[in-house]
């Protein structure tokens, strides 16, 4: 261990390979934990691709991506956020919005700095967290809130030292949606305290009986503000890998020149499939958001008829039940996938406050989440 450098040695395991891992060796295993689209990317996206690579887009591109494609995101956001950009200066397309993430914080972090997050949160903020020798101060988002981020509960965490704030709405893992009002108060907020903020709005398209509302549509948090989206889960475009981010011109023009010296840009030929699902047909994404929602009442239905406390999502693919009753989120988690034959993930992967509860996730097929759910029943059974 002598050779690894502290911020990556302090950092925390990671239950994501672990969960991965299982999902690709494990095929008698029923999969509920991946956070990816089990359908696949639309026809008209994928013959994009194949003639991009048939025109010979195989070459590097901008750092900030395609200028056209660029052009068409600023279109998006204008039209469906309320939120307006400079195509050439304040947008920059990555390698998913993994990458897109990771970009801002380098870009904007300093060791000893204070982010807060929701907790439980999607385990990407933490660990990049970790690697910067920054500080992770968790919100404790509550099921009995359904898990949505509360002003009152945030202004409790604000010190001297919070930098920056991080939302993501709809939530991985709760699929919970900050409401409207709340925002503008969460707005006023970072305002008041001189915040920057990040949103992380991939899950916009997967938002059910709600309106979706961007914090960055607010005027005043132009310039403190970095929205992150991408094509992944809307798009069924995860293996694609292309995201991006928009806002702060300051902060997108110090993401492009760290990417020129890591990724140096999206890959070419997903840029164009990403410039074809934008301007192409949209009723794709209504299909799957509507299968995905028949998936999601019938899990919340079985597990709640099955003895699991379970909240309804409003957004993204995943719930999040409560499994206290039964043991640690870790026994559990083993206890469903030894005797159930089920992989879910432990709520633990996601900060403290989620123990007690595991992330299921129905990216996957009606048939092998009943089949998943009867097996779950069976051995809750004989708990």
């Amino acid at each position: 261990m002598k050779w690894i450098a502290d911020s990556i040695k302090n950092a925390p395991p990671s239950v994501l390979e672990k969960v991965l891992k299982i999902a690709s060796e494990h095929k008698d295993v029923i999969s509920l934990s991946i956070g990816e689209p089990d359908l696949d990317t639309p026809g008209h996206i994928i013959e994009a691709g194949i003639k991009a690579l048939k025109t010979k887009y195989t070459h590097y591109t901008s750092n900030l991506g395609f200028l056209d494609l660029r052009k068409a995101i600023a279109e998006k956001l204008d039209k469906e956020n309320n939120f307006k950009v400079d195509p050439e200066n304040e947008i920059i397309v990555t390698c998913g919005a993994g990458t897109a993430i990771d970009l801002f914080m380098r870009a904007v972090l300093n060791p000893g700095d204070e982010i807060i997050v929701q907790d439980p949160g999607y385990f990407n903020y933490i660990y990049v967290s970790a690697f910067l020798n920054t500080k992770v101060v968790p919100v404790h988002v509550k099921e009995e809130n359904n898990f949505s981020l509360k002003p009152e509960d945030l202004e409790e965490k604000i010190t001297e030292k919070t930098k920056l704030l991080i939302i993501n709405s709809p939530a991985n893992p709760t699929g919970s949606v900050i409401p409207e009002k709340d925002l503008r108060r969460i707005a006023d907020i970072a305002i008041e305290n001189d915040l920057l903020v990040l949103t992380d709005e991939i899950y916009e398209k997967l938002i059910y009986n709600e309106k979706h509302f961007s914090i960055a549509s607010i005027p005043e948090m132009k310039e403190r503000c970095v929205l992150i989206n991408g094509f992944s889960k809307a798009y069924a475009m995860t293996g694609w890998r292309v995201g991006y981010a928009a806002g702060n011109r300051e902060i997108i023009n110090k993401m492009g020149i760290i990417s020129v010296y890591t990724t140096i840009c999206a890959p070419a030929v997903s840029q164009r499939a990403a410039l074809a699902a934008l301007r192409g047909d949209q009723r794709c994404v209504e299909e799957m958001r509507r299968e995905y929602d028949k998936r999601r009442r019938y899990m919340v239905k079985r597990l709640n008829e099955i003895g699991v406390p379970t909240v309804m999502p409003k957004g993204a693919f995943y719930t999040f039940p409560n499994v206290s009753q039964y043991g640690s989120s870790e026994e559990v988690w083993k206890l469903f996938l030894e005797k159930a034959k089920v992989s879910t993930t432990p709520g633990t992967a996601f900060g403290r406050y989620g123990e007690g509860y595991l992330r299921f996730s129905y990216a996957n097929s009606m048939e092998n989440i009943e089949k998943a759910l009867n097996n779950i029943e069976e051995v809750i059974k004989n708990v």
